[in-house]
């Protein structure tokens, strides 16, 4: 027969929680973490202004709930693309290639890298082609020229970019199509690196001989 002591400390046990129910120290910390991020989202509601804050706000905002208010990093890039469809939106490779090209085997870039290492080698060559609000990439140009001086053993190359054609969706690639869609020469002389670059021969109108002297205009 259980004796009165027993029966007074089973009375004093607190229940075990419901099925489907929290315990009480798994819904306390539940309740603080919810507080905390309401209040991380009330200060960047309140710092968040053209005009400015306290500076007691900006302390703890940048202190101790920037991490929170941070979204996880997400650029690991995609299996494909999403592009409007245009031209610069294709594909770009790069060669670089001694100025005397029987003197050296060209360099093409990607090549036959793979995975993100040959996607940075085609976002470099886009952004040669098609350039920034800085320039024409030119200056990215030179410094690749610059790097393939000691892979080809000469100081004098010609980097090129060639753009891939956009198949459509039942269409083989046809790797032989490419266009180029840039072209220059870069040098070492005198120990300055110089960029020539080779623009397009652009349309002239066509020479007209003076009219002799006493002719009929």
């Amino acid at each position: 027969m259980p004796s009165d002591d027993m029966i007074q400390n089973h009375a004093q046990t607190p229940p075990p929680p419901a099925d489907g129910r929290l315990s009480d120290a798994s819904a306390a910390i539940a309740t603080v973490a919810i507080l905390l991020f309401l209040g991380g989202l009330m200060l960047a509601i309140a710092t968040n202004s053209l005009s400015g804050s306290s500076a007691l706000l900006q302390t703890i905002k940048s202190r101790l709930f920037s991490p929170m208010l941070v979204p996880a990093w997400l650029d690991v890039g995609f299996d494909h693309r999403l592009t409007y469809g245009l031209p610069e939106d294709a594909d770009h490779e790069l060669e670089i290639v001694g100025h005397h090209a029987s003197e050296t085997e060209p360099l093409a870039l990607p090549g036959g890298r793979r995975g993100e290492q040959a996607a940075r080698w085609r976002r470099l060559a886009r952004a040669i082609a098609v350039g920034n609000v800085e320039g024409d990439g030119s200056v990215i140009a030179a410094g690749v020229g610059r790097g393939g001086f000691d892979e080809l053993r000469v100081e004098d190359v010609d980097v090129r970019v060639f753009r891939l054609p956009l198949p459509a969706r039942a269409d083989p690639v046809d790797a032989g199509a490419s266009e180029q869609v840039y072209d220059a020469r870069v040098r070492l002389v005198g120990g300055d690196l110089q960029l020539i670059k080779e623009e397009p021969t652009s349309e002239l109108a066509p020479l007209v001989k003076a009219p002799a002297a006493g002719a009929a205009p």
